[in-house]
């Protein structure tokens, strides 16, 4: 597969493909071309399975929560008969949206012409279609994403015919299983937007050659540069480091570790990330994760989350000590904002010629190669 901006950079891919020591980072276009934006949504974004959500968001029958996926509206909910579902947010007729935001509902309706659809997405009602001559109601259901889940964490694929999920997760569920997801619970989620292109946001969250310099105010000591061991695997990367580091501007757990970790797990912690787009980071007390979607070429959203054992939440101090989480996500959030938008000014500068690669950014390095893959083959 080739584009514009391919033929006119295929040098520079070259370089940024060789082994890290040698290699470069990509040019700007392809953080600023719509060209390249198209082929991330029909091959990444259309193709892979992506983490959408938590078993415990929606604990009822009717619970549902609406997102937007690299332009694509969809529908999570759990059904009547407790199965999670997922829809294109699509009306049969126009199109339309047929529902807005999250909550619990007994069907969808949509609110152009009332066409009505139940939990499973059938359509029950279509006012005057029986005049239509062979129109069946049965033709016309909202259509299916593909959905699964793994340790309490919600997937759903575009692709009709992808590949099972724990197929695509790898050795990723075994690597994490100690930290059992599952049996945690969410504490809160904040959506942050940037004026940057996606990957810059999913690079910076696998960059760890920056945090003791742009974090050292809130959690960058806790992760020192030299104890980290990174490892590449087919579905992403993790980098291992020794040391607490629970989100906390004073690098101090809130609520104790988690019960069932034992060894290694107690010393270590984990800064991973799962193709496409999932920052995961396992820590002694806490899982938390963020997922970065594409605006437009030039912006981008993530979705910043924490979780921690369900026993936690239980304490009658939880909700005051989970504000000190909050706190330093938010400090964190807010050092990261001006490099991220100062990157894409960047990327879209006449004087931007890409830099060699840290021995620290071998995440970064992996990310980039996937996305390449993604989009042109690894042949390219």
């Amino acid at each position: 597969m080739s584009t514009q901006v391919l033929d006119k950079h295929r040098a520079a891919v070259k370089r940024t493909r060789e082994n890290l020591g040698n290699s470069r980072h990509l040019p700007g276009d392809f953080y600023t071309s719509t060209d390249i934006e198209a082929l991330e949504r029909t091959h990444i974004f259309g193709q892979e399975w992506l983490c959408v959500g938590r078993q415990e968001e929606f604990p009822e029958p009717g619970d549902y929560r609406t997102l937007d996926i690299a332009g694509e509206p969809i529908i999570i909910c759990r059904s009547k008969s407790n199965a999670m579902r997922a829809f294109y947010n699509v009306c049969r007729h126009r199109g339309t949206q047929v529902v807005t935001g999250h909550g619990n509902r007994k069907n969808f309706i949509c609110p152009y012409h009332a066409w009505t659809y139940d939990l499973d997405g059938q359509l029950r009602g279509a006012g005057y279609t029986e005049e239509i001559e062979g129109f069946r109601r049965s033709d016309f259901g909202l259509k299916a994403l593909q959905i699964d889940s793994w340790g309490g964490f919600i997937f759903v694929n575009f692709d009709t015919e992808c590949r099972p999920l724990l197929d695509s997760l790898g050795s990723f569920t075994e690597i994490f299983a100690p930290y059992r997801p599952e049996d945690c619970r969410m504490g809160f989620r904040i959506r942050v937007e940037y004026d940057s292109n996606w990957k810059a946001v999913a690079e910076n969250f696998v960059d760890v050659y920056h945090l003791a310099t742009l974090h050292a105010d809130s959690f960058g000591t806790n992760q020192p540069l030299e104890s980290y061991e990174f490892t590449t695997y087919p579905w992403g990367y993790t980098g291992r480091f020794k040391g607490l580091s629970p989100m906390t501007l004073d690098g101090i757990p809130r609520f104790g570790l988690m019960p069932w970790l034992s060894g290694d797990h107690l010393e270590y912690g984990y800064s991973a990330h799962l193709f496409p787009n999932m920052g995961f980071y396992a820590r002694q007390d806490n899982i938390h994760w963020v997922s970065q979607w594409p605006i437009d070429v030039n912006r981008s959203v993530a979705e910043l989350h924490i979780m921690f054992p369900a026993e936690f939440h239980e304490r009658s101090d939880f909700k005051e000590k989970l504000a000190d989480y909050e706190q330093c996500f938010n400090v964190v959030i807010e050092e990261d904002m001006a490099m991220i938008s100062a990157l894409q000014k960047g990327f879209a500068s006449k004087g931007f010629e890409p830099g060699p690669l840290s021995r620290f950014e071998k995440g970064v390095h992996h990310v980039i190669q996937y996305n390449l893959d993604r989009i042109y083959g690894s042949s390219h």
